[in-house]
């Protein structure tokens, strides 16, 4: 008995220490999720420490099971990959985060999540998806207090104008439209919240962006002076990479080419200092490049002309694979909109589904004979042999490294395939500026006329999602349903 009665006190006695402990491990997380949250720690750490930070708070909550460190680091890391534009990995940390946030009820943190995803699918040209996640962001706005949902519907409505952007490349007034919702809502935040400022400059380089798009240079200049009131006392400057991009432009715009350079070297200075918005660097060559033709300067404008292409043609390529099977696995999400009768919806859904399809089978079996086949999915044409005779043995050599990259879905397969076909994405770039270079790698692997199997089989991807994907790009390049597909792309470049 006297053993028994140890026992339980040596147990009561490890749990309290045990507790204790991990209350003081909480404590000391909760401090350095204080430090990743601090509006300047990009300036004053840089994006590596800041990784490293959230890599420690997530083991170590994660040891004690401590979901909100967990939570927090996740959205931390994607924040840190988005401003990389590293989407692979920011989509990676936002699932994960995602799934933790959904089990422990966070609802203003999955809403954060969702709009990251939504920004995601958005940069990769995935609209619809984009869309979807910013609705379930949406529906979760009546379990966030209020205070809370201005920065939900200010960032809703942004992603909402981008997807709108990269839809079209029309002068209609949505994108404003949404642009000005969401930087009203961002207003409504209170004086005191110390992200207010940023989140404002943030709206008006959107704002100012969508005005030199629209070739009103003084409206983009009157947002750009905005987002400098707002910006210039923040310790954290590497949101001027934008601004100084945007003046350049405007500069080149108005033919003061000198000025416009030295706009550009101060982005390039910027961004080599906070190593962030790793994309934006093709936009500062390009401008550069403008400015030196201009300026007659031939030398420099071929230089630079060639470091912006090198980065068009190298971005974004290694994501895509891992990608495409998030997005098959993240397809069937359920949407977090309140409503108790939705299962009995469903339900009724189902049983009205199921006596349509019952009515359909009994009306093919009953419909008369010899009806004319569906329409297969296009494939192919069978390759044409082409004497050895007509081609260099250069050429020859270069197609089949071209097949052997593709068949191995190696990394640098569009690298290497614009070299050889150094015309083929110009040509499809000028007909759509929009294409992602997920789209390019799929042109070029019909141009050397892999058919909808074999895509599938050496990109690991089902036959579905292939035909989709050709389906989305036959849309962007406005390849008219009459038109083989094959034979439009072997007439490219």
């Amino acid at each position: 008995m006297k053993i028994k009665f140890l026992l339980i006190i040596l147990v009561v006695f490890y749990n309290f220490c045990y507790s204790q402990d991990n209350i003081k491990q909480q404590k000391s997380i909760d401090s350095m999720i204080i430090v990743v949250q601090d509006k300047g720690i990009y300036a004053n750490k840089g994006s590596k420490e800041v990784l490293r930070i959230c890599t420690e708070i997530y083991y170590q909550s994660k040891e004690i099971d401590y979901s909100n460190g967990m939570i927090q680091a996740d959205m931390k890391m994607s924040e840190v990959y988005l401003n990389e534009q590293n989407y692979k990995a920011a989509l990676e940390k936002i699932l994960q985060g995602k799934s933790l946030a959904k089990n422990e009820n966070e609802y203003y943190l999955l809403s954060i999540f969702f709009i990251q995803e939504a920004v995601v699918y958005s940069e990769l040209g995935y609209i619809k998806k984009s869309q979807k996640a910013l609705i379930n962001s949406l529906g979760l706005l009546n379990r966030i207090p209020e205070k809370e949902s201005y920065l939900i519907k200010g960032f809703v409505d942004r992603t909402k104008a981008k997807n709108i952007q990269i839809r079209t490349n029309s002068t209609k007034d949505s994108a404003l439209i949404y642009l000005y919702r969401g930087h009203q809502e961002i207003r409504k935040m209170g004086s005191k919240n110390p992200y207010k400022n940023f989140l404002l400059g943030l709206f008006a380089t959107d704002l100012a962006e969508e005005y030199y798009l629209r070739n009103n240079y003084s409206k983009s200049e009157m947002f750009l002076d905005e987002f400098k009131k707002v910006m210039s006392q923040e310790n954290d400057q590497s949101d001027f990479i934008r601004y100084y991009i945007l003046k350049g432009n405007i500069e080149n715009k108005k033919k003061n080419y000198t000025q416009a350079l030295e706009y550009f070297d101060k982005a390039l200075e910027l961004n080599q200092k906070y190593k962030i918005y790793t994309l934006t660097l093709k936009d500062i060559y390009s401008g550069k490049a403008e400015s030196y033709l201009m300026l007659n300067d031939f030398k420099n404008q071929a230089i630079y002309s060639t470091k912006a292409k090198r980065i068009t043609d190298s971005m974004a390529i290694a994501d895509q694979q891992l990608l495409n099977s998030m997005l098959d696995t993240n397809e069937n999400e359920d949407l977090f909109i309140d409503n108790e009768n939705n299962n009995y919806y469903l339900a009724a859904g189902i049983l009205i589904a199921l006596a349509g399809l019952t009515f359909y089978i009994l009306h093919r079996k009953n419909s008369k004979k010899g009806r004319v086949e569906e329409k297969l999915p296009e494939q192919a044409p069978k390759p044409i042999a082409v004497p050895e005779n007509e081609k260099s043995e250069t050429e020859v050599e270069a197609l089949r490294e071209l097949v052997q990259l593709a068949k191995n879905d190696d990394k640098s397969f569009l690298l290497r395939f614009s070299e050889v076909f150094p015309a083929f994405n110009q040509r499809l770039l000028s007909i759509n500026s929009q294409l992602t270079h997920s789209d390019l790698e799929y042109c070029a692997l019909i141009k050397l006329k892999f058919d909808t199997k074999e895509i599938a089989r050496h990109k690991n991807l089902t036959i579905n999602s292939v035909v989709s994907k050709k389906y989305r790009i036959r849309k962007k390049l406005n390849i008219g349903t009459d038109e083989n597909m094959y034979t439009w792309m072997l007439n490219i470049g």
